[in-house]
């Protein structure tokens, strides 16, 4: 796992550096960590990491805003804020963050954060295979944006393209619920990365897109977004 940390303040990223190497390696996993004092200066080398660290409070480019690029980025990194502002939660959803930990609790919470990060990166080259007209397709999970009811067919919508099978949104919802999918209406189930933000009767992709959510999946939609994200 590489991994890299961005936080201005020097004496901090250096015990977080150390703190990172020595848990992973109590996990039995092995890591290597580059740290970085502005955003400006990590971007153009995401492609080298598997994972960021990023402080929220940066002067110049602050860590909301180099999350925007690695967003952008060719290669989508899982994102963990490093924050001591828990309001931040809800409205940093836009950029799709894998998780939050919090300055003041890091001993106690870096071990569940890096655990679910090895496990999250092991699973993201699992793939979903389905019948679609007499061919059998796999697609990795990371990739699917969505999957709809659309007459008799089920479509499965990814970046680059949109797939049929005659699968069951019902059985899709118990193969995929495990890996962050959750059913937000009658006809949609969405991958929770790709929620860009819930809003009263809809939600929104980080693409843009517009779907519907019924009213009575409101709160679990929110719940298992805070849950996807490890959010306290």
């Amino acid at each position: 796992m590489k991994i890299a940390i961005c936080d201005d303040e020097r004496i901090f990223t250096d015990i977080f550096r150390e703190k990172l190497e020595m848990t992973a390696e109590k996990c039995g996993i092995e890591c290597t960590v580059s740290a970085f004092l502005n955003g400006a200066e990590m971007i153009s080398m995401l492609n080298r990491f598997d994972a960021v660290f990023l402080d929220v409070d940066m002067p110049g480019l602050s860590g909301e805003e180099t999350a925007e690029y690695s967003i952008g980025s060719e290669k989508t990194l899982p994102i963990i804020f490093v924050t001591n502002h828990d309001d931040f939660v809800f409205s940093s959803f836009r950029y799709r963050p894998f998780g939050f930990l919090r300055k003041r609790y890091i001993d106690s919470e870096l071990e569940d954060i890096i655990k679910r990060l090895d496990k999250y990166l092991a699973e993201i080259e699992r793939c979903y295979t389905f019948n679609s007209h007499n061919k059998l397709i796999s697609v990795r999970l990371n990739d699917i944006n969505y999957i709809e009811v659309y007459g008799h067919e089920t479509l499965v919508h990814t970046a680059n393209a949109v797939l049929t099978t005659s699968k069951a949104l019902f059985t899709i919802e118990k193969e995929l619920s495990e890996y962050g999918f959750i059913r937000t209406h009658k006809s949609y189930i969405v991958n929770t990365r790709y929620i860009f933000s819930v809003e009263r009767n809809s939600i929104i992709l980080s693409n843009g897109e517009n779907l519907p959510v019924s009213r009575t999946k409101l709160t679990d939609v929110k719940q298992m977004m805070i849950k996807f994200t490890g959010a306290n």
